[in-house]
């Protein structure tokens, strides 16, 4: 029907023009006439319609249970902990550690760094307590040696076993990341503050570190102890009836 309409149009217009021509003189041009063919019909499946809103994302749920870390991680980050990933070995059954956290350097008030010999994993919660302890406590002590606290020495955190190694004794504070051991203090100048021995010059210090220790844990085991803490200080904040705290250095 296009194709016989088309024809009909250029028909008529042929011989529009053959009148037209017989009535001009021979000097005239005819202008040739020049045909725009008609648009395609528009297919009648493609028939006009409003456009589909873009449907709306379904709003999202509250998630189960709490969101992010515990309330002391924010309290271990403020306080100068630098957390690592926590280690895999971090424990389960009787030897797992509630909220762990491991960390190899402190961050102290003046932008200097104290490390720790080795990376320790402990519970949150005492590691606040040691960052405390070394943040707040350690740089009055160490000034009176002229020096400035850069490492700490001999440490060690989680251990899964029972108290001092020895088989069928009660779990140990290690076991559940609520204990640290310490050997020595390194300071910034080199110099290596051991927390044993009988040297006279370092007795006031380590007068000092056994006072501020014993105030800030629970538990205090030092030279003096037993033969298991004879070269080493351990620390931990297990908790007895009463609050009771042992406090057990002897300071040569």
């Amino acid at each position: 029907m296009i194709a016989a309409a088309l024809l009909a149009l250029h028909l008529c217009a042929a011989a529009d023009a053959q009148s037209r021509g017989r009535g001009r003189s021979d000097n005239e041009v005819a202008t040739p006439l020049i045909m725009t063919p008609l648009p395609p019909r528009r297919p009648a499946d493609l028939t006009a319609s409003k456009a589909k809103p873009a449907k709306t994302p379904p709003a999202p749920t509250a998630p189960d249970g709490p969101m992010g870390p515990p309330a002391c991680f924010a309290t271990f980050f403020k306080r100068g902990g630098i957390a690592l990933p926590v280690a895999p070995e971090s424990g389960d059954g009787a030897c797992e550690i509630t909220d762990p956290v491991t960390f190899r350097a402190i961050s102290m008030p003046g932008g200097a760094k104290v490390e720790l010999d080795s990376a320790i994993t402990v519970t949150c919660a005492f590691a606040v307590e040691l960052l405390d302890w070394v943040r707040d406590d350690l740089p009055g002590i160490i000034s009176r040696e002229n020096g400035t606290l850069s490492r700490l020495i001999g440490v060690g955190g989680h251990a899964c076993r029972p108290r001092n190694g020895v088989p069928g004794a009660q779990i140990s504070e290690h076991a559940t990341g609520n204990a640290l051991d310490l050997g020595a203090l390194r300071l910034a100048d080199g110099r290596t503050l051991t927390l044993v021995g009988t040297d006279a010059a370092t007795r006031t210090l380590r007068e000092a570190l056994k006072t501020s220790s014993c105030a800030r844990f629970r538990t205090v085991l030092g030279p003096g102890s037993d033969d298991s803490h004879k070269d080493h200080l351990h620390l931990d904040m297990r908790q007895r009836p009463r609050d009771y705290k042992i406090c057990q250095w002897h300071v040569d």
